[in-house]
């Protein structure tokens, strides 16, 4: 086996399932992150985990306000989804910018993106530092699919979102 980087690692594991993370901002509006890098971790209680760069601005809402919701967007908003991951919220209005309708979640004080295959609704529980990355521990307060929505996933280690289609 020839010996290989992380990111090359990362590109041979593609697809991915893509998310935005909404998380509350100071002013009241919702900050919207593409982000990749989260995974399942216990069924009881549901737990996930979702993994930032410590240069994000998510990480220091998620960090604040100890909430925060994992959107699986629509292949209907793939386009403004991805261009989420292309400037920081901190200084814009994603959802506005790229024409991202949110709602209220039922659970947690933050927005959700409304053209959601699934969102999970999630309270901070634990940061743990993995580096240039936090890693944000998060029970699932609430569970919520649409079926008749279609999950996208980054392509070719996180250069484009697509449908996956089974065979």
């Amino acid at each position: 086996m020839e010996m290989i980087t992380i990111s090359d690692a990362q590109k041979i594991t593609s697809p991915n399932p893509f998310a935005l993370i909404a998380a509350k901002k100071p002013d009241g509006t919702t900050n919207l992150m593409a982000l990749s890098w989260w995974s399942y971790l216990s069924n009881n209680p549901a737990t996930i985990g979702v993994c930032t760069s410590n240069r994000k601005y998510t990480g220091e809402l998620i960090k604040a306000n100890g909430e925060f919701c994992l959107c699986i967007p629509d292949v209907s908003i793939k386009e403004s989804a991805f261009r989420c991951g292309t400037c920081t919220g901190r200084d814009n209005d994603k959802a506005e910018m790229f024409g991202i309708e949110l709602e209220d979640a039922e659970t947690v004080d933050v927005k959700r993106v409304k053209k959601s295959a699934l969102v999970l609704e999630c309270k901070l529980k634990n940061a743990v530092d993995v580096g240039d990355h936090t890693l944000y521990i998060a029970e699932v307060s609430a569970c919520r699919a649409n079926r008749e929505l279609t999950p996208v996933f980054a392509m070719d280690g996180y250069k484009r979102l697509s449908e996956v289609t089974n065979p």
